[in-house]
């Protein structure tokens, strides 16, 4: 029996929530903003995009 999901529909699921990842690009794990929430934890709707976002978040454009 799979376990139930008890996530909230508003919750980014990637990050759980937290806004916060880690990210092992570039050989090293560090914590970055969540490219999926934008940092907010909460579900951006099928619309976003991540690879956008995260390129916002690093400072360069899309």
């Amino acid at each position: 029996m799979a376990p139930k999901d008890t996530t909230p529909d508003t919750q980014c699921r990637p990050c759980r929530g937290t806004g916060r990842l880690i990210s092992g690009l570039g050989g090293t794990p560090r914590e970055v903003t969540c490219p999926w929430c934008a940092g907010t934890g909460q579900f951006q709707g099928p619309e976003a995009n991540a690879q956008e976002s995260g390129i916002r978040l690093r400072g360069g454009q899309a």
